[in-house]
């Protein structure tokens, strides 16, 4: 079993609205994230902060688990400890404004054979990762402060190449919901 986790918690400051609820394609940002990881794992624990009430509602009827973490004002950080508590099985983790990974991606990771997986892109390391429950203890042993990249480094883990260019898609801005190309991303 593989479980997923979506990190939403962010405060969007650069965007100064919410982007998880951008819409592209007729459905909110964080949707598109969710319909791309959900046929490859059991369960998706969505990782709120700010915006809990907003996504909750507007993501109502979807068949995940919302988790509210109190610190995200901490950083990403404090938001992969939220969803790493609640899950106990291996699992992905991928910030919910990266949308588009193909479904490829998610089998070549997946079919890895390390305890933590990174996908890159032309060099680029990019979303998800995957992690061996053997480090969910471990992992919420860190400091709400800390780093997952800092973590993952500490570590022996399997770059997984792909031809995935949505691995490195983040929207930080008006101008990267522009750049999304709806005909691209599968």
């Amino acid at each position: 079993m593989i479980d997923g986790i979506i990190l939403a918690g962010g405060k969007s400051t650069r965007m100064n609205t919410n982007k998880m609820l951008l819409e592209i394609d007729g459905h909110p940002l964080l949707w598109h994230t969710i319909h791309g990881m959900k046929q490859f794992v059991n369960r998706i624990f969505v990782v709120t902060g700010k915006y809990d009430q907003d996504i909750r509602a507007a993501l109502k009827d979807e068949d995940v688990t919302f988790v509210y973490n109190p610190d995200f004002e901490l950083g990403m950080f404090s938001s992969v400890l939220a969803g790493v508590k609640q899950v106990s099985n291996d699992f992905l983790l991928i910030p919910g404004d990266c949308p588009f990974v193909k479904a490829d991606t998610y089998k070549k990771i997946l079919s890895g054979s390390k305890d933590i997986r990174v996908v890159r892109y032309l060099d680029k390391d990019g979303h998800p990762i995957y992690i061996s429950k053997k480090y969910i203890d471990e992992l919420l042993k860190c400091p709400l402060d800390y780093n997952l990249k800092l973590f993952r480094d500490s570590k022996k883990y399997e770059i997984i190449n792909v031809k995935d260019e949505n691995i490195l898609l983040n929207i930080n801005n008006v101008f990267d919901v522009h750049k999304v190309n709806i005909n691209e991303r599968k």
